[in-house]
Formats: structure tokens, C-alpha cells, sequence
């Protein structure tokens, strides 16, 4: 074989051309490759950007406030979930105990169509549209597999609503109660807050930093409870939620005209004008052959809380209140760059100020009071 010296320059320069053509072809498939994958995880962090929060707009967001207005979402059928037959993209769906867990994961099935798990159901080798956990909280179970499920929804709620929630689940369980069925008496509640208010309120930091840690912007969606329940915001926070959901492979959700309805189904399943199509759903599950008194995960026409008793504002001390204000400080400090995160973390902190001023001002009216 002729070696390199043996060419004239001339000859070296038409080698070199005709290997740049031979291997162009190699180095475009290698890029292409690299861009679409091998995994699936792979392809979707470099396909999609960060779900952020919508801003509510009357003139962008006229419809929903016309639905609002009159009360009428639309029409939609929401049919039993089922288990997928084929391979989809898991997801966690982690939320603080007391933070409407039950509800989103009735809302998932509702969107998709496709059955859920949670913790203590998970199976690594078949995949849920998402698996409900209050991982790291002491309910929740840290799953073998875990480091499989790609992509999470983070449900956060006010930790000064979260708290009592979460308590009324304890009283209920306590004194072998329904879930859902009974709010606690106050007396019981001030005990119990007293008790363990400084665990809780660590437990809720140590959560939003584990979730928020262990996930991309673009691989965590943050659904915020006062906003999924809101007459306004919830149809646009239920279609943040599906723009997720969808984004998983194998997964397909309901077009987005179809999403205010579904939300309004089962978010406002207590609204009276909403009686006929709450009875169209249970004719719609006996089709199937289902009970619609024993099916709870994705009836709309069931309760997903109806407790009885003494109805109250939940009460914290000043002290208290200070230190919900100083964690979810040192929180917004440590995520202020977190587009989706920064904006629940100064309205809570906003909510928290403002409770503090509005039990500053009862004390000042009893201590006037009383020297009158």
C-alpha cells in the first residue's frame, strides 16, 4: 500500500475531500441519534420546555369565565379508567397528606382515562398513568423502582390548611371513622396542633425540596390545590395538569375543549346544576357492569370529601404563624429562580402575613374591650 508521503500535494487534497464525503453521512446519523434518543426519558427532556403558571386573562380566558357565569362546562363523558395495555411513561403524583391527593387522582383518571396507583399498589414491572405518594412523609413509602418514574406532578396546598387536613384524616382513623366523613373538634385539633406543629412543618419543607430536587423544571409539573379548586383557575390549572399528562408516552388525554367539563365534573361534583349529568355518569358506569356505589376512583358523582361537624377556621398562635412565614422564607430563598415554585411560595406567605395582621387586630379589639 502507498503511503502518505508518497502523494503529491495535489492528490493529498482529493483524499481528503473524498473521505469528508464518505464520512458526512456517519457523522449525521451519530448527531441524529444523539438528538432523538436512545430512551424514550432521553427524547422527552430535550423535546419539552417547563409547564409554567397561566396568568388569568378575562379577554384570553373569556370562555371560562362565561362557563362560570352560567354554569354550563359543556358535555363529557368520563368512563371507568382502565389499566393500559401498552407501554406508557410513568409518573408520581406526590402531594403533602391533607392536600387533595384523592381529588387529583380522580381528575388523572378522569383526563386520561387510565387507571392509578399509589404507593402501597405500585408495581415496577406495570405502569399507572401516575402513582399517588406523600413519599417523603411518614404516609407515603419509598418504592423499589422509584428511580424508574421520570416525571412527577407536585400537588402543593397552604401548610395552614394542609395541617388540619391531614388531621382530620388521624381523627378519623383514630376513632374508626369513614374516610372523609367527619371534621374534628377543635378542642382536638389545638391539641394535636400544639403537639406536633414543628414536626409538620418541617415534614412539608423536607417534601417540596425532595420533589423539587429530584426532578428538571421540564420533568415536574406544580398543581397548586387553591388554584384546581378555584370556579376560575381550576379549568386552567386542570389543563396545565393534561398538557403534562399528555406529554408521557403512551398516554393520550381529552382535547383541551373537553377539559373544563371533566373539571367541572369532578372538582365541582356538589354544584346542583350539575344533578343530571352527575346521573349520567352512574347510568354511563352501569353500562359496564360497575356498581356506581362501590366505584369511588373515577365517579364523578362521588363525594371526594363530605365531612360533617363543627365548622371552623382552623386557629395557629402568632408564634406559629411566624414560623410558617420564616420556612416558606427560607424555601422562596432557596427556589427563587423556580419560575413555577417562586409564585405559590410568596402567595402563601402573603396568606400567612395576612391571617398574622388579622389575629393582631381581634387582640387589640379584646384588650380595647376590655378596658372599656
Amino acid at each position: 500500500a502507498a503511503s502518505w508521503s508518497g502523494f503529491t500535494m495535489k492528490q493529498r487534497e482529493k483524499l481528503a475531500a473524498g473521505l469528508l464525503v464518505l464520512l458526512f453521512p456517519v457523522i449525521l446519523l451519530v448527531s441524529m441519534m444523539d438528538a432523538f434518543g436512545p430512551s424514550s426519558t432521553q427524547h422527552h427532556r430535550a423535546l419539552y420546555n417547563e409547564i409554567l403558571p397561566i396568568i388569568y386573562d378575562e379577554n384570553e380566558h373569556e370562555h371560562i369565565k362565561r362557563m362560570k357565569a352560567t354554569g354550563d362546562y359543556g358535555e363529557c363523558e368520563i368512563r371507568p379508567p382502565v389499566f393500559p395495555d401498552h407501554e406508557i411513561t410513568p409518573t408520581f403524583s406526590a402531594s403533602y397528606p391533607g392536600s387533595g391527593a384523592k381529588m387529583t387522582w380522580v381528575l388523572i383518571e378522569a383526563i386520561t382515562g387510565l387507571q392509578t396507583h399509589n404507593d402501597i399498589m405500585f408495581d415496577n414491572t406495570r405502569y399507572a398513568v401516575s402513582t399517588k405518594t406523600h413519599y417523603p412523609n411518614r404516609e407515603g413509602t419509598l418504592l423499589k423502582g422509584e428511580e424508574n418514574v421520570p416525571r412527577a406532578i407536585i400537588v402543593l396546598r397552604h401548610p395552614l390548611d394542609a395541617f388540619p387536613s391531614y388531621f382530620n384524616y388521624l381523627y378519623e382513623m383514630e376513632n374508626h371513622l369513614e374516610n372523609h366523613s367527619t371534621r374534628a373538634p377543635i378542642q382536638a385539633w389545638i391539641s394535636w396542633r400544639d403537639a406536633h406543629f414543628e414536626g409538620q412543618l418541617q415534614n412539608w419543607q423536607h417534601f417540596v425540596e425532595y420533589w423539587m430536587d429530584k426532578f428538571s423544571p421540564a420533568d415536574r409539573v406544580i398543581i397548586c390545590f387553591e388554584k384546581i379548586i378555584n370556579d376560575v383557575y381550576g379549568p386552567i390549572e386542570a389543563g396545565r395538569l393534561a398538557e403534562f399528562l399528555g406529554r408521557s408516552d403512551g398516554v393520550n388525554v381529552h382535547p383541551p375543549e373537553l377539559i373544563p367539563c371533566i373539571w367541572h365534573k369532578v372538582v365541582k361534583y356538589k354544584d346542583s346544576n350539575n344533578a343530571r349529568r352527575r346521573l349520567e355518569s352512574m347510568e354511563g358506569l352501569a353500562k359496564f357492569d360497575i356498581d356506581p356505589n362501590s366505584f369511588a376512583l373515577s365517579d364523578p358523582s362521588r363525594p371526594n370529601s363530605h365531612r360533617d361537624g363543627p365548622k371552623y377556621i382552623p386557629p395557629y398562635n402568632l408564634q406559629q404563624l411566624n414560623a410558617v412565614k420564616s420556612m416558606l422564607s427560607s424555601l422562596l430563598d432557596k427556589y427563587r429562580e423556580e419560575s413555577s415554585l417562586n409564585p405559590v411560595l410568596r402567595k402563601y406567605i402573603h396568606e400567612a402575613e395576612m391571617r398574622e395582621e388579622e389575629m393582631r387586630k381581634k387582640k387589640e379589639e379584646k384588650r380595647n374591650a376590655a378596658v372599656l
